[in-house]
């Protein structure tokens, strides 16, 4: 019995020993997740660079603009290559605000078209330029701008895109408008308008180069900029006021005649003098031009007025004394 004892207790405490072994070694191996697989660690589909905001500008222009188009004529973005932009040439220097497409949503259930797409900017080419900013635009904010605009959903409009970061623009360079993820594992997105014909020249979207869609472009400036350019213009420029002062006699035209008015009088000439002088200047057609005939005639009218006169009191003095001495006689 002390034999049997004795080796219960000993399978006892070995079998004690291997369990509290088997627990610290599983304590102390525990199994390394595997390495997460490239598909799993990849963002959203959707997503923005939480450290770029949109740009601040105090003065925002219309830069580019491409407004014609067909009825029915729509085209989309994709996510692949060389099926997944529209390019522009700037024509104002600053940074890169909005653009805005004219379109409508794509519709709400399909297999080819997803709810939402973002992107970037590039420089030169749309596949190796300089890549600047970011945007996305979804199918609820493109129904949202639509309803602002008192528009129905399935028609069309002017579709705003904001984009994020400073984006540089410089005038007479090329930049692509580049869409390279699209939500829902969708291959495309969107129902944008654009033209046959090549309305636009300094630009083209990905699928016809004779095409382009119908867009607007908005650059703006911000406070660094405007004040480098006043700094600029205030340099190269010279002073205003020298300028003013030695060219204003000559610039300053003399005033305009009034056509088919007499010339004006000048009180420090006599009136002699001046009726002489518009006298010759303006003779009307019914007034001799020379004055010394003029004053000839008058006192040559005037001689005669009195020689009428004179001639008709001697007649009558004549009558009376007639009349008074063949009284006489009788």
């Amino acid at each position: 019995m002390k034999k049997i004892n004795s080796s219960i207790c000993l399978a006892l405490t070995l079998s004690i020993l291997f369990s509290c072994s088997d627990e610290s070694a599983e304590t102390e191996k525990q199994p390394t997740p595997p390495p997460s697989s490239p598909e799993l660690s990849k963002p959203p589909v959707v997503s923005n660079d939480p450290e770029l905001e949109f740009p601040l500008v105090y003065v925002e222009e219309l830069d580019q603009i491409q407004e014609f188009f067909k009825e029915q004529h729509e085209t989309s973005f994709s996510h692949l290559p060389n099926k997944n932009w529209m390019s522009y040439t700037a024509g104002k220097d600053g940074v890169l605000t909005k653009i805005l497409l004219f379109g409508r949503p794509n519709y709400m259930v399909s297999e080819h078209y997803g709810s939402a797409m973002s992107g970037f900017v590039r420089a030169g080419n749309p596949n190796t330029g300089a890549k600047y900013g970011s945007w996305e635009l979804s199918r609820d904010d493109i129904v949202n701008q639509l309803s602002g605009q008192g528009l129905e959903e399935r028609e069309s409009g002017w579709i705003t895109i904001r984009l994020r970061g400073e984006i540089p623009q410089e005038a007479g360079k090329t930049y692509f408008l580049v869409c390279d993820r699209i939500a829902d594992g969708r291959p495309w997105f969107g129902a944008f308008a654009f033209g046959d014909g090549n309305p636009y020249l300094p630009g083209r979207h990905w699928l016809h180069p004779g095409h382009d869609l119908v867009f607007r472009t908005y650059v703006g400036k911000t406070a660094e900029q405007i004040e480098r350019e006043q700094k600029t213009m205030n340099d190269e420029s010279p002073p205003v006021e020298d300028k003013a002062i030695a060219t204003s006699p000559i610039l300053q035209p003399p005033p305009p005649k009034p056509l088919g008015q007499p010339a004006i009088l000048v009180e420090s000439e006599s009136p002699d003098s001046s009726s002489e002088k518009t006298a010759t200047e303006n003779p009307p057609p019914f007034i001799q031009s020379n004055p010394e005939k003029t004053e000839n005639s008058e006192s040559i009218e005037i001689i005669d007025l009195s020689t009428e006169g004179n001639s008709t009191e001697e007649k009558k003095q004549k009558s009376l004394f007639d009349r008074l001495f063949k009284n006489k006689n009788e």
